[in-house]
């Protein structure tokens, strides 16, 4: 087993529970009326939701007329007081292993493709921001999708931020592996119940069901 000296997490679906896709497609509905769009689609809006490359927003934005800094922002800005909402009606919550990651002893970061201002928001909502030395996360901007994991800039920027050259890290999707294998670093597959069945095309160095097993890893 390798001599890790820092661990790295991913923040949804690692550390807090997944927003439910229905709202998140409600959001976005509502950002795309924001935007000045009078009749949205579903598909437009499930578009905009979730995993979205700046090619699929200048897409979208070109079909649908409008410029995609404002459509960004709009939605950016639409997710953001959503998650707001979901972390104060106690929807968007630590999963029950996360104390566990009390007995880590090394630096440890969190590593999210989510806005930086939702991450800290709920780790501050749940007093875990003491736990963690760095959140690299996204800006709001259309910039930041080109620096979205499987892109390994967040990872490499949490290394730098807490000093370690072989870190760990969590992660509960495809991109998180593919990120770790670019920033040439261990990585845990952690499963919850929303990718219990996941098939993954690329190989991660672990595969584990809980922050426990993460912690004996170190």
């Amino acid at each position: 087993m390798a001599d890790y000296d820092g661990l790295l997490l991913d923040h949804d679906g690692v550390l807090l529970t997944l927003t439910d896709r229905a709202t998140l497609r409600e959001a976005a509905l509502a950002a795309l009326r924001d935007a000045g769009i009078e009749r949205p689609s579903d598909a437009d809006a499930e578009a905009l939701s979730i995993r979205v490359t700046s090619d699929d927003l200048v897409a979208l934005a070109d079909r649908l007329a409008v410029e995609p800094q404002r459509l960004w922002r709009c939605r950016e800005d639409r997710i953001a007081a959503l998650l707001c909402e979901e972390l104060d009606a106690g929807r968007k919550a630590p999963y029950d292993d996360v104390p566990a990651l009390d007995g880590v002893a090394v630096p440890a970061g969190v590593v999210s493709n989510n806005q930086r201002r939702i991450v800290e928001a709920a780790l501050d909502a749940h007093g875990l921001t003491g736990r963690f030395e760095t959140v690299v996360a996204r800006g709001p901007t259309v910039e930041s999708l080109t620096e979205k994991k499987p892109e390994p800039t967040y990872l490499e920027s949490a290394m730098a931020d807490i000093g370690c050259a072989n870190p760990l890290y969590v992660g509960d999707s495809e991109s998180d592996v593919v990120a770790a294998d670019r920033a040439g670093v261990d990585v845990a597959f952690l499963r919850r119940d929303h990718n219990a069945d996941t098939a993954l095309d690329s190989r991660p160095t672990y595969d584990v069901g809980s922050l426990h097993a993460v912690v004996d890893l170190l």
